[in-house]
């Protein structure tokens, strides 16, 4: 724990080995499949996983004389695969709700907010120490992928007026209060981000666009007005491609939502919006 000490006295830190190995490493990223734990991101293409600890192993940001919960450190059920910008606190472009994307990318001088998670871990209650494993009186304000449903506390916007993609606090006074403290140390919003999460909903856009589209044409083909239906006329089997097609469009769009596929979680909730939306114009 934490103690008093001289100007200019060395200090004594535990190094901290069991949670660097590689057993470790490939274990967390098979189990996320390659993906942070907060932002769903794929590291692996631009940059190493850090290994992150849920609760911080040798220090608090919020409660100096604490000291961490280095008792945790080498903690399976602590350990979560991240991203560098979830994890390490720096300069990060905040988007907000009613910020135009594109004027933020091209601003020379854009605003830098710290982000990033780092040895934060804000609680509304009771902070364990001296080894405590039971947490149940801390009330941790930040959301734990491995425990928590995200979507209870935070949602997706979805609509086009508005950055889409950015993550907003959902629920009652509580959960919104862990939604948005997860939002803003975890930094789920940073332009990047939000950039690439608007550029997925773009596509399923598009592909929603096309389902529709070949849907009418398909009903179109399948049922002409006027003219008798002949068995194999050419109009069915333009009908059947185009089917194929659609069915095709569907699984393209459904794999979005995959567990290995960045931003899954965004994606599952685009899809049921999507859903909606064609049960009420049927």
């Amino acid at each position: 724990m934490s103690q008093k000490r001289k100007k200019g006295e060395k200090v004594e830190t535990f190094d901290y080995k069991a949670y660097k190995g590689d057993d470790v490493r490939w274990a967390l990223d098979a189990l996320f499949h390659g993906k942070c734990a907060y932002c769903e991101t794929r590291y692996a293409s631009s940059m190493p996983m850090d290994v992150e600890h849920y609760r911080p192993k040798g220090a608090v940001s919020e409660d100096r004389p604490h000291g961490g919960y280095w008792w945790l450190s080498s903690d399976w059920h602590n350990l979560l695969p991240s991203c560098a910008d979830c994890n390490r606190k720096r300069g990060q472009v905040i988007v907000e709700y009613s910020d135009n994307l594109e004027a933020l990318a091209l601003n020379s001088k854009p605003i830098l907010s710290q982000a990033g998670k780092k040895n934060s871990f804000p609680v509304a209650g009771v902070r364990a120490t001296a080894e405590l494993t039971d947490f149940s009186g801390e009330a941790a304000l930040l959301l734990d992928p491995c425990r928590d449903n995200p979507a209870v506390s935070l949602r997706f916007n979805l609509d086009p007026l508005h950055p889409a993609g950015l993550l907003l606090p959902n629920g009652d006074d509580t959960q919104r209060q862990r939604g948005a403290t997860s939002i803003q140390v975890y930094g789920l919003n940073r332009l990047k981000l939000v950039q690439d999460r608007t550029r997925l909903l773009r596509r399923l856009e598009f592909l929603a666009y096309l389902v529709i589209e070949l849907a009418s044409s398909i009903q179109a083909l399948e049922d002409p007005p006027t003219v008798l239906k002949l068995k194999d006329t050419p109009g069915e089997n333009v009908a059947s491609k185009l089917k194929l097609l659609r069915d095709s469009t569907l699984v393209e769009m459904k794999s979005y939502a995959a567990d290995d596929a960045p931003y899954s979680a965004m994606a599952a909730a685009w899809l049921r919006s999507f859903t909606e939306r064609i049960r009420q114009s049927a």
